[in-house]
């Protein structure tokens, strides 16, 4: 699709605004946080990620009529989980733009929504199965988006900036401590995706050191999102709405939480 023949606010490949591409971004956390900065500053331009075409194509269209929206957006396809897609994605970005300031690894999956039967009873095979599609779509789309995307990274002329949307879920030391709220046998799989994430988002902090890219993990807390197909149920858990979690993210590619840079970003702290 090219979406340069339907929205007119693609802008030129010289624009010196900032670039942002966060995925996962037609809805949730990652739509308010395109939202966000979208109100925030003129100086914005964010392609909206997305797996389907026609949902990514609905939110920019949506985020470009809402009222007090001062930036621009474009839908982006993209399916982490894809290499085509993945490469497609960033041959659209190189011949648009020649340069991405700001990924946002923000796609992910809990396995719930998908089978939450497999969830509340697992087995063997289900468990493997909910695995592998974490895995696939929380690290190694991760990975693999992040890998393509990094020539263009190292082209910003805005100081580039590569977040990976985690969790505190993912803390080791907070899963082994009887006193932490995460001490439970609970997500396991879910759990073990975001330790390794965070991981990853250490080795880029030191792969890109000395490069100009920051590199941060942003925890948006518990967001009552359709993440595992119940938002009401996270509400009454004490998850905070969408909009606050988006614009917890958006605090990081804003350059508000510098001084964490390299470090996972949590609220009002940071995660060791």
């Amino acid at each position: 699709m090219d979406f340069r023949a339907e929205h007119d606010l693609e802008p030129k490949p010289d624009r010196l605004d900032p670039l942002v591409n966060p995925l996962g971004a037609n809805a949730g956390v990652g739509f308010e946080a395109a939202k966000n900065l979208l109100l925030s500053s003129s100086a914005y331009h964010v392609l909206i990620g997305s797996r389907d075409s026609a949902k990514g194509a609905a939110a920019a269209e949506s985020l470009s009529s809402a009222s007090g929206i001062r930036g621009t957006t474009t839908p982006l396809q993209i399916d982490v989980t894809d290499d085509a897609s993945v490469n497609a994605a960033v041959a659209h970005v190189q011949a648009t733009y020649g340069r991405l300031d700001v990924l946002v690894n923000n796609a992910g999956t809990t396995g719930i929504a998908s089978n939450p039967a497999a969830a509340l009873n697992p087995t063997i095979a289900t468990t493997r199965a909910a695995l592998k599609e974490i895995l696939a779509v929380n690290v190694y789309g991760a990975v693999s988006t992040t890998e393509a995307f990094l020539p263009l990274l190292r082209k910003s002329t805005a100081g580039a900036r590569l977040v990976f949307v985690s969790s505190s879920l993912g803390s080791i030391s907070q899963a082994a401590d009887p006193t932490s709220k995460y001490y439970n046998p609970r997500g396991g799989e879910y759990r073990a995706s975001k330790a390794a994430l965070n991981t990853l988002m250490v080795q880029y902090v030191a792969k890109l050191r000395g490069e100009g890219v920051k590199v941060f993990g942003a925890d948006p807390g518990l967001n009552a999102t359709n993440l595992t197909g119940d938002a009401e149920s996270l509400r009454k858990r004490g998850a905070v709405e969408p909009s606050v979690g988006g614009e917890r993210i958006a605090t990081v590619i804003k350059g508000e939480r510098d001084a964490d840079v390299g470090r996972m970003a949590c609220f009002p702290s940071v995660l060791d």
